[in-house]
């Protein structure tokens, strides 16, 4: 970026994929245009080029020219013989507009923007607005008439930009996450009495049904999600990839809650998704960090974490507050639907009230997370398991570990390592396990034992006291004592640091690593 036309007169940024681009850029070609790249943004600058040509002005040019375009995209044109102007114009992909001081700004996303404004005004779907250096105005992209927006303020401060004496943005706020929960918590849990208040759900009945989309980090949240819905409040409960979920044939029936869970709100897999469960007659919940999102305007109710800002590529802090917040929504739908009495939520409160702080403990110990990454520098394949409510976090170690350290990581449920992965174990693979105390204690152990008969390293992740693990384990990462059912809090983090740590070790750009991005905006 930025392409040109043919003149090099006008300059377009895009983002997103424009679906007919071919078939435009064959009817371009034929008219004469020279491209000079294979990107389908090319296509926009050769169509501004006829509709200015033609006689129109930038703004109509702009319009014209998405309006023959198929897809979901967002861009911003500027012309020469326009000067002082440019014209952005959002089709389902997410754009944000930055009210400064005698500047305007634009950006795909509001962390970009927080530097130089706290006022914003995030473009919906259809909306075009023309900037230049001292206002905005704001237009259809269907009718092309004039409407106004009101700027919104961010809260975030300047601080949660800043490293703060932290190698990365990624182990600063892991070490945030303690905090996340008391965050998350506050105003919503009465923990004498463990009554769970959440005032976005008045007014809403407890589900029949429910019914969760979700991408990536945020799926993984949404299976443990489905585990606390259905121990905690007896609710039949189904996870489905967003990108899977809407090219289905869905079963929603009267009754049925959706919930999309998307850190950023933006996910353009997850949006159509909720359309969809929408659509199907769902009563639709967000739950996002991101209040000003196109996830929270489209949904019937936001739960909004408190995670605050999130720079790192890889998400740790925002994957515990979806956690927290599937914590409270079970627990809120069981004690209205009276699975849960009054003596069992105070004792589910007296454990929620105790997760921040054994979280600190666990981040005490990262020293020996750091000594075991050193292990892990010149390894192609690892393994992690889990079972029941872990196993959502066995699948969220591994992703950690291949996103930011490129090493090939797959999580399994540990009663299944027998059905085929246990044909990958030697002594070059090592084997993450997830083993709390709790009624699947004794089945994991055994689990974990046909990794050691087949020469596997193994990293035991177990109560700090719990010497049978210790026994078998090539690695020992000593864990605070925790309830079964509130042990995905707390095993999150040495995941997450024993990914951060091997990635850090090999020399490795841990907030930004290749490929990946923040919010995934395309399909």
């Amino acid at each position: 970026h930025p392409h040109v036309d043919c003149k090099g007169t006008i300059a377009v940024i895009h983002n997103g994929i424009i679906e007919n681009y071919q078939v435009l850029r064959d009817d371009l070609i034929q008219r004469g245009h020279v491209f000079v790249s294979e990107t389908d943004t090319e296509v926009i600058a050769h169509l501004m080029e006829e509709e200015i040509d033609a006689g129109a002005d930038l703004l109509d040019a702009a319009r014209k020219t998405a309006l023959q375009l198929d897809g979901a995209f967002a861009f911003l044109v500027l012309a020469k013989a326009f000067p002082g102007r440019i014209v952005a114009i959002r089709k389902l992909s997410p754009l944000v507009l930055g009210v400064g001081d005698g500047e305007m700004i634009l950006g795909s996303d509001t962390p970009a923007l927080l530097e130089y404004t706290h006022r914003i005004i995030p473009l919906h779907d259809g909306d075009v607005v023309e900037i230049n250096e001292q206002g905005y105005a704001f237009y259809s992209l269907e009718d092309g008439h004039a409407f106004d927006r009101t700027p919104m303020t961010v809260q975030w401060n300047a601080s949660a930009a800043e490293k703060q004496g932290y190698k990365h943005f990624m182990l600063k706020e892991i070490h945030e996450q303690p905090v996340v929960i008391r965050d998350t918590l506050y105003g919503r849990i009465d923990m004498d009495s463990g009554h769970v208040e959440l005032d976005e759900f008045q007014g809403q009945p407890v589900p029949d049904r429910i019914s969760i989309v979700a991408a990536g980090t945020s799926y993984h949240a949404a299976r443990v999600g489905k585990y606390l819905l259905e121990e905690l409040a007896r609710i039949p409960t189904e996870v489905s990839f967003s990108s899977e979920y809407r090219y289905q044939r869905p079963i929603v029936r009267p009754g049925t809650m959706g919930i999309a869970v998307t850190q950023s709100g933006e996910t353009i897999d997850t949006l159509a998704a909720l359309r969809l469960q929408r659509s199907l007659g769902a009563k639709v919940v967000a739950i996002t960090n991101r209040p000003e999102s196109t996830v929270s305007r489209e949904s019937d109710v936001t739960f909004v974490t408190q995670a605050g800002l999130e720079i790192g590529v890889a998400a740790t802090k925002s994957f515990m507050a979806q956690l927290i917040a599937f914590y409270l929504i079970a627990l809120n739908f069981g004690q209205r639907n009276g699975t849960l009495d009054a003596e069992m939520s105070a004792h589910y409160a007296s454990q929620m009230s105790s997760l921040s702080q054994k979280c600190e403990q666990v981040l005490e110990y990262v020293g020996i997370m750091e000594t075991i990454a050193r292990k892990f520098y010149k390894v192609h394949d690892m393994i992690y398991v889990g079972r029941g409510v872990n196993y959502p976090i066995a699948l969220e170690g591994a992703l950690k570990m291949k996103e930011i350290s490129y090493i090939h990581a797959e999580g399994y449920a540990a009663g299944e390592l027998k059905h085929g992965p246990i044909a990958l174990l030697d002594e070059d693979v090592p084997v993450v396990g997830i083993l709390p105390q709790g009624v699947l204690y004794e089945k994991i152990y055994s689990n974990l034992q046909e990794s050691i008969a087949r020469d596997s390293p193994l990293v035991v992740l177990a109560d700090k006291k719990d010497k049978r693990a210790q026994s078998i384990a090539t690695d020992f990462i000593p864990m605070p004592p925790v309830e079964e059912l509130f042990s995905p809090v707390i095993y999150l983090l040495p995941l997450q640091l024993l990914a951060y740590y091997t990635a850090d070790g090999k020399g490795l750009d841990v907030d930004q690593p290749r490929n990946l991005a923040k919010s995934v905006t395309v399909e």
